[in-house]
Parts: structure tokens; sequence; C-alpha cells
């Protein structure tokens, strides 16, 4: 009699083998276009000299359109049945103010917009502003202004609901729920950035972290699972040591997470323009939320005195989640390499990792990125991987070897360590003595510091 149920359920198993795949769905990321109008002629957005450019770009500028506008086939080519798109803003070059405006910062937006809508008609697009999405750049104020209805109008119809639109007019964040029951969160994380000067003596600008609290609140009242998303992260960038947040609003909105980490499934940022990810704990130390920094569609690396960016490769993330509890499943990331494409005149994107099979685990729940992150400490060739993803495959080996203990600690340290007097104690633990970074590593905080001040990262 057991062998005879035991025969039954293997036959409605065979019978019925998608059931294992269940509410499996995806989602396109994509970050940073970084659109310059100028590429072509005055290169206003590239900080070095290019002899030649190539047809899709160049490591030292921004994108041209033809690398805007291929990236987005290339997204309709690989898989344009996706449930929404996740777009977490940056669509404007690095240009000096001088040379924008905000019809200038609009018009871009509207023409990368008019672009998805077109390549994905009856798919939602879940935006989000950048710090550079703006005139003067960087200086996203705690009010309304006409840039935040303007955007709301550019969206409207992705966002769909009347009331969230005018939340949107506040300050440029909102809440939708998708076909499936689960809830995005779209946050505006630039008026928490080091950058804005608009900002940094308030508590709460446009009023979003006693908003946000209140939809986390209903959210769990309601049973709901959440997916939040943003372009500026919180916690410590690394290698280097920068912090992206205000401290008082880093403490207070990582606070809010922790408190909400048992229906917060996972957070979607840009801005870093580097492939990479963070945990955030709870406060009893277990897996809270898995943070996922998606690479950048511009190649543009930034050059400063004594310090140039590392190259990296354009890059789109497609998204395997559960579509009724919001858990990240996998990361499909694809890229370009960018030197090919251009020598070849034809821009070939290629699969260059998909995480279950790069870091051994079945999905990229809490617990999984976990997982990651405690075999990191012991496993060099892990380690080693995750650098060379850092990039998107444009410096791997030379960052690998580049990368000496401290660098190793930094980045160990800045997975799970949020605050800078968490991180300094991670660090010192890892490597002894004074909890100060190695000398070049201080330097490179303090030249990003200043480059940052002036917006221009």
């Amino acid at each position: 009699m057991q062998d005879e149920s035991w025969f039954k359920v293997c036959a409605i198993l065979l019978l019925y083998p998608t059931c294992a795949h269940a509410h499996e769905g995806f989602f396109w990321h994509i970050t940073d276009h970084h659109y310059d109008p100028t590429y072509w002629s005055e290169m206003r957005s590239c900080s070095d000299e290019v002899p030649v450019r190539g047809i899709y770009g160049d490591y030292w500028c921004d994108s041209p359109w033809r690398l805007v506008n291929n990236s987005i086939n290339a997204m309709v080519s690989i898989k344009d049945d996706v449930d929404f798109i996740l777009w977490t803003g940056d669509n404007i070059g690095h240009v000096d103010d001088q040379y924008a405006s905000e019809t200038y910062v609009l018009n871009i937006l509207r023409r990368i917009t008019d672009a998805l809508k077109t390549a994905f008609p009856r798919v939602k697009v879940y935006s989000t502003m950048g710090n550079n999405d703006w005139y003067p750049s960087d200086q996203l104020p705690g009010t309304t202004h006409f840039l935040y209805n303007a955007t709301a109008e550019l969206w409207e119809d992705w966002i769909g609901d009347g009331n969230q639109l005018e939340t949107f007019r506040k300050g440029a964040y909102y809440t939708v729920k998708t076909a499936y029951g689960l809830r995005i969160i779209g946050l505006n994380t630039n008026i928490y950035y080091t950058s804005d000067k608009l900002t940094a003596e308030m508590t709460d600008p446009t009023g979003q972290f006693a908003w946000l609290e209140e939809v986390l609140k209903n959210a769990k009242a309601a049973g709901e699972k959440v997916l939040m998303t943003a372009h500026v992260p919180p916690g410590i960038h690394v290698p280097g040591k920068v912090k992206r947040f205000y401290t008082h609003y880093n403490i207070r909105f990582l606070d809010i997470i922790r408190t909400y980490s048992d229906i917060i499934v996972g957070m979607f940022f840009g801005h870093d323009h580097y492939d990479g990810f963070k945990l955030l704990q709870r406060n009893d130390g277990r897996p809270g939320v898995p943070m996922f920094m998606a690479p950048s569609i511009t190649p543009w690396r930034y050059k400063i005195p004594e310090k140039s960016g590392d190259p990296h490769n354009p890059a789109i993330r497609l998204v395997k989640y559960n579509q009724k509890t919001g858990v990240p499943l996998d990361i499909h990331q694809y890229y370009m390499d960018l030197t090919a494409s251009n020598r070849n005149n034809a821009s070939d994107w290629k699969l260059e990792y998909k995480a279950s099979e790069a870091y051994g685990q079945s999905d990229l729940s809490a617990v999984s990125v976990d997982n990651i992150i405690k075999s990191f400490r012991t496993d060099k060739y892990l380690l080693d991987k995750y650098i060379r993803y850092i990039s998107v495959l444009a410096n791997e080996e030379t960052a690998v070897n580049a990368c000496d203990e401290k660098c190793r600690a930094e980045l160990n340290c800045g997975f799970i360590h949020m605050t800078e007097d968490s991180f300094d104690s991670c660090y010192t633990a890892i490597v002894g003595g004074s909890a100060r970074l190695c000398s070049s590593s201080f330097l490179i905080v303090m030249l990003v510091s200043v480059y940052m001040y002036y917006g221009l990262l």
C-alpha cells in the first residue's frame, strides 16, 4: 500500500513537471544610462581624451544614444515577456551644470521613457529618479518642485494610480502592487545623499520617512511582501569606505528596514555603476534583507588627479523571482564587451553569469546571500569571482591582483556593516591594529569625497 501511494505521487509529479516552477517570473533591472547627447560633438561627459570614438561609446565617456537604444533592444531580444522593469535612475550624463537646465533634464528623461514604452508597450516600468536626473545636479529639494511634477506626468501610465501620482509630486516616491499582489515601493534616496546640500540639516525631507513607515505598517497588516527600489544605496561603499547617506539619514533608514525585515524580501539600487550586493542584518544578527546594486549601462569612469575609476562594461540585468513572495531566485547578468563591439561595429550582448551557478545557491533570499558572504571569508576563489564581476569583466585580472589583504577586508566588512563604527570594528578585527584604511585607500576616500562635493559623482 505504501509503495502504491508513492507510485501515485511520482506519477502526478511526472504529469505536472511545471508545478515545481509555479509562480516563477522575471523582471529587468536597468540603471544609470547617463545619456550624453554631445558624445559625437563636444563630448562633455568624457573625463579624458578619446582619440577614436567607438560607435557604442568609450570607457571615459557616458553613453551615446546608440548604446542606450541598443541596450533596450537587447532586453527585448533576450526576454520581452517580463512582469515588470525596475529602472533606478541617473539618465543624465556627467556634464557641468552650465550646459544643463531643467528642460535639458526633462528632455532626456522623456526620450528614454518613450524608448522603453515603445519597446515594452505592455510592461509596467517602476522608475525612480537618480541624483543626476536633476538641475542643478544632486540638489533634489525636500519640498515639491517642477521636476517632480513633470516626471510624474512622464511616468503616469506606469504608476497608474492618482493618489500615488500625487505622492510622487511631493518628492518622487510612490507604491504600487503588481498583478500578483507583490508590493513595490519606489523611493527617492537622493535626498539623503551626501552631495545634496539642500537636505543636509533636515530630519524628514518631503515626509518620505513617515510615509514609508505608514506604507510598511499597512503592508504588514495586509500580509503583503515588499520589494523596494531606489537609486542611491545606504551603507558603506567599498573599496574606499565612502558613505552615501548623511549619517542621521543612514541610521533612520536602516532602522526602518530592520523593523520590517520580515516583509521586505529585497532592495534594488543603482548609482555605484559596479556590480555588487550587501545584506542588512537584523538587530539580533540574523539575515535580514538582501540589497542588490546593478551595474550601469554607461561605461563612464571617473578621473580625479590621483585616482581613476576602473573601466567597466555596459550591463543589463534580468532577475528571476517568486511572483507571490517576491523572493529573488536568480540573477542573469548580461553585458556588452565594449572594446569588441566597437571593433566589430556590432553589439554582442552576452550572459556574464547566473548567480545560482556562480555562487552555488538555489535562490537569493537573505539566508542564501548570507551563505555567500560567509563563504567569501574563507574561499578566496569565490571572492575572486565576485571581484571579477564588479567591473563586468572589463578589468577582471587586474582587479583581482590589485585587491590585497586590506582591500579584501574592506570588501568583507562592507557586505554586512552599514555604519562607519561597525565597519571600522570589523576592519580592525580582520587586519589588526588601527582601523585606519591603508594610505592609498584613505587618499581615495578624501579625493572621492571632494569629487562628490562638486557634484561629479
